[in-house]
């Protein structure tokens, strides 16, 4: 779906973003920031077990007229279309989160490739930790930074194909974080693993509240009962938040605002 001049003007209202449009890698990174800044990622739905849409008037409504986040499927999902609606030449892939322990989990995320001239972008703006706050060139071995952290793409050597992302924060090594390949998905793929996310007892996204967003400088993120303020990788506050405080500091901290019919579960 492309949104019309309507919802894309509101849309950009909702991110403060006043730049002039351009088919631009530049254009591009202040997009990306802008909706990580102000559009959050959120579980709230899955906790209340809310069936998720992935449909692009209801990614709209709910993040843009709403006031509400979402997580990978439905951020990735509604700034693909944005990008779309202004111009941009973007392909939805899907990725897979690495862990240390050795186990290989399902492909459980959407990230988006964008092409502009002749070079290719990885641009992500569903992710609940700290991830690249600029979109990355897509080429093996070159590190790039964004400010905060060091970030390069390497060919993964046990899949042909696919591509494996690496952080590095300051003063640490390099972590993987997932691998992708650059198959092409439509947004009906991506809705068998987002029921997954919202239901198997195995999902890590049905027992806890999960909430983050970007300022400038920081990544604050809600988890357990605990808001949590890191800059530069490092943890530098925590807060106790009482269950009667958690709507206000969602919509202090996360500009999440909740209607009546939606309730808070830590």
């Amino acid at each position: 779906m492309i949104y019309n001049k309507e919802q894309i003007d509101l849309y950009l209202k909702k991110m403060e973003y006043n730049d002039e449009i351009k088919i631009d890698y530049e254009t591009l990174c202040k997009l990306q920031i802008a909706h990580l800044t102000h559009i959050p990622y959120e579980n709230i739905d899955v906790l209340n077990k809310k069936p998720l849409s992935l449909e692009a008037q209801d990614l709209f409504d709910k993040m843009i007229v709403k006031q509400r986040g979402g997580y990978c499927f439905e951020l990735n999902g509604l700034y693909s279309n944005l990008l779309k609606s202004l111009g941009f030449d973007v392909t939805n892939l899907a990725g897979r989160f690495i862990y240390q322990d050795g186990n290989t989990r399902m492909r459980l995320h959407r990230i988006l490739k964008i092409d502009i001239d002749d070079k290719s972008y990885i641009s992500d703006v569903g992710v609940l930790s700290e991830l690249s706050r600029k979109s990355l060139e897509l080429e093996a071995g070159k590190v790039q930074n964004d400010g905060k952290c060091d970030y390069k793409f390497e060919y993964n050597p046990k899949q042909e194909g696919e591509y494996i992302l690496y952080q590095r924060k300051p003063k640490k090594d390099w972590k993987q974080i997932y691998s992708f390949s650059l198959e092409p998905q439509l947004d009906i793929d991506y809705v068998l693993p987002s029921f997954y996310c919202e239901s198997h007892p195995n999902s890590p996204f049905i027992n806890s509240m999960k909430v983050a967003r970007y300022t400038e400088d920081e990544h604050i993120r809600f988890f357990d009962g605990e808001l949590i303020f890191y800059k530069d990788g490092q943890v530098i506050k925590i807060e106790k938040v009482r269950e009667d405080k958690i709507d206000d500091v969602l919509k202090e901290y996360f500009n999440i605002v909740l209607d009546n019919f939606v309730k808070v579960l830590v």
